[in-house]
């Protein structure tokens, strides 16, 4: 019996397939793949031993879209390590070499009405949700009636043809024409020739090869490479068509955001050690020399995601920083002449900011992502001569990189707009994005070259473990997966009587709170928010609600939800954004993290809702109460150490140098001590400090550094540790040319 398309479960040898779910059973045990991996299945599952070409799997799983043969290889890769096969003797899928695959496990469905299965390669039209956009702030003039769709310019020969029709006569193969008193319209269309393109796979590497910056040549690739074992980050650079590389320099510290100078001869990139965040300009020729540091930023926001841009006439840099202890970022250009900054843009009051800036290859623009919150930006644009605001998307959605083209009217930007992050074009005009026949998956941080053709991103993916590790008679045990996903299952809290935890997760298509058996057998779906994200659960001290934070109008607010599942209740309100909730002892207060006084502080309000007090005068992540209640504990956003003050507002001091910078929910205060991640070794540790003694003593030393931004739990007998940890991390550089003929 042939499948129902993408909709019947059906047996591969002995595994239980759902494509609705886009899971593997066996044994009670449930996998989560992709839905491109899944569709890779469900493909050689329909013709059972038969041989399947590269080019019909790439057809049938990717329709219309131009992708390269990695894209899939990963697919097999990810469904080998799931049903544990070995592609030297293997027993479900097998290579044939220099053609394709086959599926050579038996293959049974259920017995239902079989529907016609589409042919290999047929086309499917894909059409991005209607959005609704919010009211910009300036006017932009409408669209013609007819929009022009112009595809991106780096990756064609426009090819124009004109066509024209008298009122009285139409033809069906030419565009429509009007006329009107005597008038003549035409219209043009440009189409993409994606058979002139061919993608590989500039990097290779194992770990993550991020942010890549193409030399003015076009010759070069800068990129940030990311060592998960030590979590190190180091800018390297690659010549294309050669796979030699070489370190930009050997300066010891943290390197984000590589750009290059106008004249190709330095890179500029943010640099952070133990001394905080810095801008650094190092010689690309000079591998010994020192690098010099030009500016300190206050608390520049996103670093990580990248932020810096170097002006066409080499003059200035731009970045994102906060002026004094305002919450909202903004866009500042540094004077490389005279090392003084000056701001250019203002966020409104209660945003997350103004981030990501670059320059226009004609110098005369600058486009940036403006952020309500964190995980919501869209596009805006300014031209310097007079500072006048564009805003360019409205989709309320997150943006993951962009990169002007050399045009400066268009710009590539990533987003998941329609699902996972892909490729999108737009035109400075304000006509709605098109979707890019490459980077249609898992692609972020485009980089546009200066070449016909050229155009690199990062695309990858990883699996997500939620982690137990415990102390045992003998010491230390190594740790061991609970629960595994593609999906990124991530920051558990776990209940107080240990037998379930709470965990962030896009399993569902969108990033949702779902909750877990002590074992991860069983799972369930606690919120329903289908697209806003939602995430930072808490569990009560009495088990029976779990807090969260979640943006359904573009503002992160704080809300509480049985645990047993039901209606939430929205504990926050106005536009301003609360993050991360934490229960007090008695779970009558919630404290959470929010800008609503102008900078970010740390807030609390009653369980039951009413209105937010301040309680610290400076900024506090993941803010928890003491053992005895005397103290509230708190990590800082951009910022290493834990920190405490008294419950009145006063007497801050820092009492632990770690958590490390970005690891700001990795930590939590126990009757047994307080438990934390601690990166300044090789490998990392779990550490208990204890406050009355001020020392600390190693309770676990793990395999793997886990990712920032995510955070661990401990069981109320103070001897499990719940936490994310990142396996199988395959993020590389992506790069595009024009084929040759």
């Amino acid at each position: 019996m042939k499948p129902n398309e993408g909709n019947t479960p059906f047996q591969v040898g002995d595994w239980t397939v759902d494509p609705t779910a886009n899971t593997l059973i066996r044994d009670h045990q449930e996998h989560h793949i992709e839905p491109k991996v899944m569709k890779v299945l469900v493909t050689l599952a329909q013709r059972q031993g038969k041989v399947f070409t590269k080019e019909e799997l790439v057809a049938t799983v990717w329709p219309n879209t131009f992708v390269s043969d990695d894209a899939l290889t990963r697919c097999i890769s990810i469904l080998r390590r799931v049903v544990e096969d070995a592609p030297q003797d293997p027993h479900y899928i097998q290579t044939i070499p220099k053609v394709g695959y086959r599926l050579v496990a038996p293959v049974s469905f259920a017995l239902e009405e079989a529907e016609e299965v589409p042919a290999l390669g047929e086309a499917v039209e894909y059409l991005p949700p209607a959005i609704e956009p919010t009211a910009p702030q300036i006017q932009i003039l409408e669209a013609p009636p007819l929009v022009e769709t112009l595809p991106l310019a780096v990756l064609e020969e426009r090819r124009t043809r004109s066509t024209f029709l008298l009122a009285a006569a139409a033809t069906t193969l030419a565009l429509v024409l009007c006329a009107i008193g005597g008038t003549i319209w035409y219209m043009k269309t440009r189409t993409l020739d994606a058979a002139s393109l061919e993608t590989t796979a500039l990097t290779g590497d194992a770990g993550e090869q991020l942010q890549p910056a193409f030399s003015p040549s076009g010759k070069t690739i800068a990129y940030v490479q990311v060592n998960t074992n030590i979590a190190s980050r180091r800018i390297y650079l690659k010549n294309i068509g050669q796979e030699s590389k070489r370190s930009l320099n050997n300066d010891g510290i943290q390197q984000f955001s590589p750009v290059w100078s106008p004249d190709g001869k330095e890179i500029a990139y943010f640099g952070r050690s133990d001394a905080g965040l810095g801008i650094y300009i190092a010689a690309t020729n000079q591998p010994n020399a020192a690098p010099r540091k030009v500016y300190i930023p206050q608390e520049t926001s996103s670093w990580e995601q990248g932020g810096l841009s170097w002006s066409p006439d080499g003059k200035f840099l731009l970045f994102s920083d906060h002026v004094g202890n305002e919450a909202s970022a903004s866009i500042y250009q540094l004077d490389l002449a005279t090392l003084r900054a000056q701001v250019i843009t203002n966020p409104p009051d209660g945003a997350e900011g103004d981030l990501s800036p670059q320059y226009s290859p004609d110098g005369k623009k600058v486009a940036f992502t403006r952020a309500t919150e964190t995980a919501v930006r869209d596009l805006y644009w300014i031209t310097l001569v007079d500072g006048v605001l564009h805003p360019l998307t409205h989709d309320r959605m997150n943006i993951e990189g962009f990169a002007w083209e050399r045009d400066s009217s268009h710009i590539v930007f990533a987003s998941n707009r329609a699902g996972k992050s892909s490729l999108w074009r737009i035109k400075l005009n304000g006509e709605q994005p098109v979707r890019m026949p490459v980077g249609s998956e898992d692609a972020t941080q485009p980089a546009v070259g200066p070449l016909p053709g050229q155009l690199a991103y990062s695309q990858g993916a990883a699996i997500w473990n939620t982690d137990r590790v415990h102390m045992g008679e003998d010491g230390h045990s190594p740790e061991n997966s609970i629960l595994s996903s593609t999906q990124e299952d991530s920051a558990p809290t776990m209940a107080p009587d240990d037998h379930a935890f709470a965990f962030q997760s896009r399993r569902s298509g969108n990033q949702e709170i779902w909750v877990s058996s002590a074992d991860g057998v069983q799972l369930r779906q606690l919120t329903m928010s289908q697209g806003p994200v939602t995430g930072s659960p808490s569990w009560s001290h009495r088990g029976d609600r779990i807090l969260y934070d979640s943006r359904p109008d573009g503002h992160s607010h704080i809300f509480s939800i049985p645990a047993s599942g039901g209606a939430p209740k929205q504990l926050t309100f106005g536009a301003v954004n609360d993050i991360i909730p934490r229960w007090s002892n008695d779970d009558q207060t919630v404290y959470f993290r929010s800008n609503r006084g102008g900078r970010w502080q740390v807030w609390k309000v009653s369980s039951n809702g009413g209105t937010p007090q301040p309680v610290t005068s400076t900024d506090g992540m993941a803010a928890q109460e003491s053992a005895d209640g005397k103290y509230l504990y708190y990590t800082h956003a951009e910022a290493a150490g834990l920190w405490r003050v008294a419950l009145d507002g006063s007497g801050e001091s820092m009492v632990q140098p770690q958590p490390a910078a970005g690891y700001w929910g990795y930590w939590q205060v126990t009757p047994h001590g307080i438990f934390y991640l601690d990166t300044s070794t090789t490998p990392s540790e779990i550490r208990i400090y204890d406050p009355q003694e001020a020392k600390s003593h190693t309770f676990a030393v793990l395999s793997l550094t886990p990712p920032p931004f995510q955070g661990l739990t401990v069981s109320h007998d103070g001897k499990t540790v719940l936490l994310t940890r990142e396996s199988n991390v395959g993020r590389h550089i992506t790069l595009v040319q024009r084929r040759a003929h």
